[in-house]
């Protein structure tokens, strides 16, 4: 049961990810996004309270009245004040739900309380959950630092310079070489073993072109030991494409598994090439 919760703490997790994107694009005034925001809000709330109800059905099987008691009036607590509520940690930049994070610390105990320890959950899943969220937040990440990027050299700097506290052994283009060609994957995490690919588009053609760029990079990246997991973040100007179109494309291309895409826009535009003059 304690594995079915993990599952929907990282639904949760995910929840709060797609209500901060929701409201940095409410800034337009578009009512898609606003309907967005609030199904957000509906599914945090959904996975918040699923993971209440079995955290409360183990401590009831296992006769912990005590920490039941503990875990009624801290999520009691937390309906007054709004159990889909966030707040924004500094330095990262992203939303962090209180209400998660209590409920997070109850499972902890559960826990070690039945001697699971490490089978709820490694840390190494917690890091790459943790690290997908700081990914999801590209755009709240260049939109804190006032950036209009032109290419992806300037979104993936920004990302890096994040990551790297977060995750001291953060690297930059790492060689993974191949017979015919060196590749370098974009950003590198070497403690968890995962590699991240940016691309920025600013039109649909450049999404397009983007993607075909990943199946490249898949054969490239083949075989590694040094990277298990690899993350491709296609950072666009506009919705151009929504992220079920590009996990579609994925599923019928049979893409490797061990890649996850990641589709996020925000502010940007490709830097126009100066116009040749007629002598030239």
């Amino acid at each position: 049961m304690l594995n079915r919760v993990e599952e929907y703490f990282h639904l949760a997790w995910k929840a709060a990810t797609k209500i901060e994107g929701a409201a940095y694009a409410l800034s337009q005034s578009d009512d898609y996004y606003d309907e967005e925001h609030d199904l957000a809000q509906m599914e945090l709330e959904s996975y918040i309270r699923s993971i209440y109800l079995f955290l409360a059905n183990i401590y009831e099987a296992i006769d912990q009245k005590e920490s039941m008691k503990l875990l009624i009036n801290d999520f009691s607590a937390a309906e007054e004040s709004g159990i889909s509520s966030l707040i924004m940690l500094p330095y990262v930049g992203e939303f962090h739900s209180e209400v998660v994070g209590m409920l997070s610390r109850h499972q902890t105990a559960l826990a070690d309380l039945l001697g699971f320890g490490e089978m709820t959950g490694t840390d190494a899943t917690r890091e790459e959950q943790h690290l997908e969220r700081i990914l999801l937040n590209t755009p709240k990440i260049i939109f804190d630092r006032g950036l209009v990027p032109e290419n992806e050299k300037a979104v993936r700097k920004a990302v890096y310079d994040v990551l790297v506290h977060v995750f001291p052994s953060t690297l930059r283009e790492i060689p993974v070489p191949q017979v015919t060609k060196t590749y370098k994957p974009d950003i590198g995490v070497q403690s968890l073993k995962v590699a991240i690919e940016y691309k920025f588009s600013g039109s649909e053609e450049e999404v397009k072109k983007a993607v075909g760029g990943l199946y490249e990079d898949m054969r490239g990246y083949a075989g590694s030991e040094d990277w298990t997991k690899f993350y491709a973040v296609i950072y666009m100007s506009e919705p151009f494409f929504t992220i079920d179109q590009i996990m579609s494309e994925f599923k019928h291309t049979r893409a490797d598994d061990n890649w996850v895409p990641i589709l996020v826009h925000g502010a940007g535009k490709r830097r126009k090439e100066k116009a040749k003059s007629a002598a030239e």
